[in-house]
C-alpha cells in the first residue's frame, strides 16, 4: 500500500508542475485596411481585406507573434481569391506558398508568398503591419506529460496484479 502511496504522489506532483503548451491567436491590422491572423492552436490563418480574401495552413509551432514578427513559414495550402481590378483569381498551387515576416529590412512588413492565376497573373501579396493584437492563451495538453502519467498508472496496476499473483502462489 505504501508503494501506491508513493506512486500516486509522485504521478501528482509531475501533473501539478508540469506546464502546458499555449497556443494563440495574433491579429494584425495592415496599414491598407487587410486584417491578418495567425492562429498557432490550429495551425491556420488568414489574410482578409478589399482586395483579398485568403485562408492558409501551415505550421506555426514556431511562431513567435509580437508586434514586429520574423520568420518564413511553409504553408501547406491556401485558398481565397485575389482581386486584379475586375478580375478575380485564386492561388496557383505550383508555386511553394510561404507567410513571409519581417522581410527586406523592415520588420512590419508581410508576404503571402505565392502567385495567383493559372496562368499567373500576379505575384507576392505584400502589405505591412499597421497594428496588433493577441488573444489569451488557450491552453493546449502537453502529450508526454499525459503520457507519463498514464504510464505511471499502468505501474501501479501491474504492481498490484504482481501482488495478487505471488499471495496467491504462496496459498497453493
Amino acid at each position: 500500500m505504501k508503494k501506491i502511496a508513493i506512486t500516486l504522489a509522485a504521478a501528482a506532483s509531475t501533473v501539478a508542475i508540469a506546464t502546458p503548451a499555449s497556443a494563440d491567436l495574433f491579429t494584425y491590422t495592415q496599414t491598407n485596411g487587410d486584417i491578418l491572423t495567425v492562429d498557432t492552436h490550429n495551425n491556420r490563418g488568414s489574410l482578409v481585406g478589399r482586395n483579398i480574401n485568403a485562408t492558409f495552413t501551415g505550421d506555426f509551432s514556431g511562431f513567435t507573434g509580437g508586434a514586429a514578427p520574423t520568420g518564413r513559414f511553409a504553408l501547406d495550402s491556401v485558398s481565397g481569391t485575389r482581386q486584379f481590378g475586375s478580375i478575380s483569381a485564386a492561388p496557383n498551387a505550383n508555386r511553394q506558398q510561404f507567410l513571409i515576416f519581417g522581410q527586406r529590412g523592415d520588420p512590419t512588413r508581410t508576404n503571402l508568398w505565392t502567385s495567383w492565376g493559372n496562368p499567373v497573373i500576379g505575384g507576392d501579396y505584400i502589405s505591412f503591419i499597421g497594428g496588433f493584437s493577441q488573444s489569451p492563451s488557450t491552453p493546449v495538453p502537453a502529450p508526454g506529460m499525459l503520457g507519463l502519467f498514464g504510464l505511471g498508472l499502468a505501474g501501479l496496476g501491474f504492481a498490484h496484479g504482481r501482488r495478487k499473483f505471488k499471495a496467491r502462489k504462496a496459498a497453493a
